[in-house]
């Protein structure tokens, strides 16, 4: 929806707003002098009428800034508070009006004029002449209120759609999750049937080919079913399946010697900590660690120190694998920890001594 935006109301910058002001008013006063002296065929009086400006402007303000907001601020007392205030505006104004002529004649003594008394036709002139600049100052009020209320009314109809459209996007992103979940109900079963097709093809002709499609295929479905778990689950069972991804990387490294140690206090196996944290840590070492020599073994050691877990690996430094590494999986274990865990847990990675390190520490739950 296009808005089209008044300078005078809606102008942020308050020098603009000051100098539009100013220059309205001197066109006005420009048109009315020149007015004034098309009507009376003479200019003499025109800079007398000038002069008083200051006064007729000073009431339009007052009357659109001060008198309106005061009276309509209560709506029930509106009927006699702008009454009242209105005669008492009159008041001043023709009190001002009266000393500012007579100021006026006092120092510009050459414009001569008539004696300035308050006769009838001193009040009903400046009540006039007041009337017409408090109808001025009326509409001036109004037609802000209105500009006022419509932008407000434009904000909200804008916000509106706004919600209605996030609110539309996140139906889509449901629907696309629970599409995405349902396909992930069919895929696996589908990549399992296949597995178990060729896990009963090969295993009685190549015994370590069948071996390694079982041990794969055991730590797909535990990935699969703890990916999906939000809470935290028996790292025993976490641990189980870490010494099937080791297995499984011995067997896809054929005759090198794949050297690895587990170091598990006892008891921490009924520990509840959150998924696929260990095997992703392993996974890491094996990607980019050196696990070959028997002198500097690669380490996994579990322990509970006070209230807490703590979980430590080392792995001899490849320089040469860890420059390509940008450390995803260690990124994701740290967001996963602050997560579940908030501030309460801690993961630092560091090399010493030539070893690659990785320290979790997290509360026991």
């Amino acid at each position: 929806m296009l808005t089209y935006t008044t300078p005078l109301f809606n102008s942020k910058n308050k020098y603009a707003k000051a100098i539009w002001l100013i220059g309205f008013w001197f066109a006005y006063m420009v048109y009315e002098s020149f007015a004034v002296a098309m009507a009376t065929g003479s200019s003499s009086r025109i800079i007398f009428y000038l002069l008083h400006y200051p006064v007729n402007i000073l009431l339009f303000f007052l009357h659109a800034f001060v008198i309106l907001p005061l009276a309509l601020k209560d709506k029930k007392q509106v009927f006699w508070k702008l009454p009242l205030l209105i005669c008492i505006e009159l008041s001043l104004f023709l009190t001002v009006k009266y000393f500012t002529d007579h100021l006026i004649a006092v120092i510009f003594k050459d414009l001569g004029g008539a004696k300035i008394v308050i006769d009838e036709r001193f009040i009903y002139g400046g009540i006039w002449r007041s009337i017409y600049f408090i109808s001025f100052a009326s509409g001036y009020y109004y037609l802000k209120f209105y500009l006022k209320e419509r932008d407000k009314r434009e904000s909200l109809e804008k916000q509106a759609l706004l919600d209605e459209l996030k609110a539309r996007d996140a139906q889509i992103e449901l629907n696309n999750a629970r599409n995405a979940f349902l396909r992930a109900q069919i895929n696996p079963h589908f990549l399992f049937n296949t597995l178990n097709f060729i896990y009963s093809k090969i295993h009685k002709t190549d015994p370590a080919a069948g071996k390694t499609l079982s041990v794969l295929a055991r730590l797909m479905r535990y990935a699969l079913r703890s990916g999906s778990e939000l809470a935290a689950m028996n790292l025993g069972e976490e641990l189980g399946q870490a010494k099937l991804l080791l297995d499984l990387y011995k067997i896809s490294k054929e005759e090198e010697k794949t050297e690895f140690v587990f170091k598990i206090e006892k008891g921490v196996e009924n520990v509840g900590f959150i998924p696929l944290v260990i095997l992703t840590l392993m996974e890491n070492m094996f990607k980019h660690g050196d696990l070959s020599q028997k002198s500097h073994p690669g380490t996994l050691e579990i322990s509970k120190v006070g209230g807490n877990l703590k979980i430590k690996t080392s792995n001899l430094f490849s320089a040469e694998l860890n420059e390509l590494s940008n450390h995803n999986g260690l990124n994701n274990i740290s967001q996963r920890l602050v997560l579940s865990y908030g501030t309460a847990a801690e993961m630092k990675y560091f090399i010493n001594h030539g070893y690659f390190c990785v320290e979790i520490t997290a509360p026991i739950s």
